[in-house]
């Protein structure tokens, strides 16, 4: 099995969630509605970037299942026809 790597521009979706939390705790103790809705703003950005790693991880999952179903077939019409010879 292999270990995917991670691009770096999208583990920026945890930087953006740790840093619109702060921002929204910020924002909530010094009463700025400002600085609170940026930070939800930043949350809501970052969810959606380890939303998309997520899918794309899963893509590449179904991707390589489909690749070995395809040499799985492969290998199975050469044993038929072998046979058949």
């Amino acid at each position: 099995m292999q270990i995917p790597r991670i691009d770096p521009k999208n583990a920026l979706g945890l930087v953006d969630k740790i840093v619109g939390l702060g921002k929204e705790i910020i924002g909530t103790i010094t009463d700025q509605d400002r600085l609170k809705k940026a930070g939800q703003i930043q949350q809501d950005k970052g969810t959606e970037r380890l939303k998309a790693v997520q899918a794309q991880f899963e893509a590449d999952a179904h991707e390589s299942k489909a690749a070995a179903a395809g040499r799985a077939q492969k290998s199975a019409q050469k044993t038929k026809e072998a046979v058949n010879s």
